[in-house]
């Protein structure tokens, strides 16, 4: 009887470890580091594709993925550091405007993406805004540069 078992669990596990191919879901991680603003930024990619290149172009708010294909169907998440760029995003592959599905959370984007077609392909993620957290900081420094302004104002007017 343990034999039998024995057996039946040997071959169980063969066949599903070789019957069938890996998933096209299958994902290659891979993590990106941007340098702009004198900042580095991580983007990490999780594909079943490989991506071979990443550009960043600060002035347009977009970053540009060279991806590799060898599959029909391609499935990728990408997280970027909401501090690089943030925004209402458009998405571009190869030229043509696609919609894939954007989360968010306070530091970073998440986005979900599902295309077709083998061979080389280009992804642009074009951004409404570049480095935000000088958005935050801003009104700081103004209102702090206007107490002092008036400051010295009335200091001055009092000599």
């Amino acid at each position: 009887m343990k034999t039998l078992l024995v057996l039946l669990i040997i071959l169980t596990t063969i066949s599903s470890v070789y019957a069938a191919p890996l998933s096209d879901r299958t994902g290659l991680k891979q993590d990106f580091i941007i340098e702009t603003g004198g900042y580095e930024f991580e983007v990490e990619t999780v594909s079943n594709f490989d991506v071979n290149e990443i550009n960043f172009d600060a002035e347009a708010k977009r970053l540009t993925l060279v991806i590799d294909s060898g599959l029909e169907n391609n499935l990728a998440e990408i997280y970027i550091p909401k501090n690089l760029i943030n925004g209402n995003f458009t998405f571009f592959l190869n030229d043509a405007e696609i919609f894939p599905k954007v989360q968010t959370s306070e530091q970073i984007s998440f986005i979900t993406l599902e295309f077709s077609g083998t061979g080389k392909h280009t992804l642009d993620i074009i951004g409404t805004t570049y480095l935000p957290e000088f958005s935050e900081i801003a009104p700081l420094v103004l209102a702090t540069g206007l107490l002092g302004l008036l400051f010295f104002k009335k200091r001055s007017l009092i000599k």
